[in-house]
């Protein structure tokens, strides 16, 4: 088994036992989104990035270990809508790992600060390239009676992919490096 593979293999088996355990009421959390980028860095400079919308669906869930502190996991895709050609037949690049979030105002409040840090690695099914990514966020949710809230998140994050390149001396691998900024929309809910 190839270690993409083995990873993948982890990451279902933990979010299986995630999903089946016994969480106590208003421990759990989810959201969705979309986030707007704004990307720079030898990364980014290739034609192939130009080539999408810079729209990127965004998830995150997790689990309130404090009153204000929810850990668990985030999944970005990049790349995912073909600025032309067909989206069904396209492989986004997947970016998922570890998250922590931190509502800085306690629940009664109807407007929630937060604050949120991850990690991950990327992938790009396209290419079998393998890559890493930090980002830190900042938002607020508006709770209203509806089961969900809505909300804004700004952040930044920086990625770092491995690509083959051509030299003098043949193909390359070559660590490559892109900064983003990027504004979403969300929308979240916290199980009753």
């Amino acid at each position: 088994m190839t270690s993409v593979g083995k990873a993948a293999a982890v990451i279902v088996t933990l979010a299986a036992v995630a999903a089946a355990a016994p969480f106590a009421p208003g421990t759990r959390f989810g959201m969705v989104g979309a986030d707007y980028r704004f990307s720079s860095g030898d990364l980014y400079t290739y034609s192939y990035d130009s080539q999408y919308v810079k729209v990127d669906p965004f998830f995150r869930a997790g689990i309130a270990l404090l009153p204000n502190l929810a850990v668990g996991a985030e999944l970005a895709l990049f790349n995912t809508f073909p600025d032309s050609g067909d989206m069904f037949t396209n492989t986004p690049v997947f970016a998922f790992g570890p998250a922590a979030t931190y509502f800085v105002i306690p629940d009664p409040c109807p407007i929630r600060p937060y604050v949120a840090a991850s990690g991950g690695a990327t992938y790009a099914f396209a290419w079998d390239r393998l890559g890493w990514r930090t980002r830190l966020a900042a938002g607020a949710a508006l709770v209203t009676r509806l089961p969900v809230a809505f909300g804004l998140e700004g952040g930044w994050y920086h990625d770092w992919s491995q690509v083959r390149r051509w030299s003098s001396r043949g193909y390359e691998l070559a660590w490559l490096q892109g900064n983003t900024g990027f504004l979403g929309i969300r929308v979240m809910a916290f199980n009753q």
